[in-house]
């Protein structure tokens, strides 16, 4: 009998209470309504230069016939739209974004909309204020140069980590800033090889049996999977050959320590960009968790927990601008209405 799967069904098989069989995994080992995203490379603007292929996380890309770049026939694009931003002459297009529809990883996907015009407080046209400018503009650049990133300016990066709210005040981070080449190779290899080791794992149906009882779901994303592959395959680096890697741990007894390393995060991918770097987040640096001697020389002793990386640089080419968001219902409740005003 086929099952309904849900998280509760998850949770069921976790705690023994459901069998974990291949049937009732089903739903997110082989899940329906997943639409690819599409691109299009124009024709009649396209000049051939080859960095929407550079700038494709997943190397959704390929250069075809006439030196006009193509997708491959096997990829997976989620729609970061990262291959636009870099093409000079505006000539990549979208022809159908990613999507999932009534699988089991449809967590809703409405339209894609680009940002809405700035108004003042009186409601008449206005300018984005450079905080605006960096938030709308700033993508993540995962192609550097090989210019070493001053200190000084890692500095000023930590320091509005540093600065981050937290709740209750507790400031749950502590951070560990790489600069060093051959340091940064050993961790990508044993993080590749961590990544690969669990790729091959969501291979075999024996082992993804047991492994759902205590991996996380996003494990089994497409998008997520199809990117494991991709670092098994040395086509996505999990440092992306940065000259700086800052590494950004928590540990459990501080409150919300996911969250709140986040906001840290945030404030300095920012402030990265306002002082001309580039960066770009890597969850694929968890992989250092699994080696207490690499844990160790980061500072990052039990029970640290390194969440995620910011890899650091001076962007190789242009990777900056405005591009669509998914655009979900927003309820307004304002004054004297009974019922919230949905605005999509």
């Amino acid at each position: 009998m086929e099952i309904d799967f849900t998280l509760d069904t998850l949770e069921k098989i976790k705690k023994g209470e459901l069998p974990a069989t291949l049937e009732t995994l089903k739903p997110i080992l082989d899940p329906n309504g997943v639409t690819n995203g599409v691109m299009k490379a124009d024709p009649q603007k396209c000049s051939g230069c080859g960095l929407c292929i550079q700038n494709c996380p997943f190397r959704c890309w390929e250069m075809g016939e006439n030196h006009l770049p193509r997708m491959k026939k096997t990829y997976i694009c989620f729609s970061c739209f990262n291959c636009k931003i870099a093409c000079p002459r505006n000539a990549v297009l979208t022809i159908r974004t990613f999507r999932v529809k009534d699988g089991f990883f449809d967590t809703d996907f409405p339209a894609f909309k680009m940002p809405e015009k700035p108004k003042d407080a009186s409601g008449n046209p206005d300018e984005w204020n450079e905080v605006e400018w960096i938030v709308m503009n700033r993508r993540s650049v995962r192609n550097f140069k090989k210019t070493p990133v001053p200190e000084p300016l890692l500095r000023r990066i930590l320091e509005a980590g540093r600065f981050a709210p937290s709740g209750g005040n507790s400031q749950s981070w502590k951070f560990a800033v790489v600069t060093d080449p051959d340091f940064i190779i050993h961790m990508e290899t044993l993080c590749r090889k961590n990544i690969s080791e669990t790729y091959q794992s969501l291979q075999d149906n024996k082992a993804v049996l047991e492994l759902v009882k205590f991996v996380p779901l996003v494990l089994f994303d497409p998008r997520v999977k199809y990117g494991l592959n991709c670092v098994s395959k040395k086509e996505l680096p999990v440092f992306l050959n940065a000259p700086a890697v800052i590494l950004l741990a928590s540990q459990p007894k501080l409150s919300d320590p996911e969250m709140h390393v986040g906001i840290a995060g945030q404030n300095m991918t920012l402030v990265a960009k306002s002082l001309g770097l580039g960066s770009c987040w890597s969850g694929f640096s968890r992989g250092v968790n699994a080696y207490p001697e690499i844990m160790h020389k980061l500072g990052f002793d039990p029970p640290w927990v390194v969440h995620s990386s910011i890899c650091v640089g001076y962007p190789k080419f242009k990777q900056e601008g405005i591009v669509a968001r998914h655009s979900r219902p927003v309820n307004w409740i304002r004054p004297g209405s009974e019922d919230p005003q949905i605005e999509t």
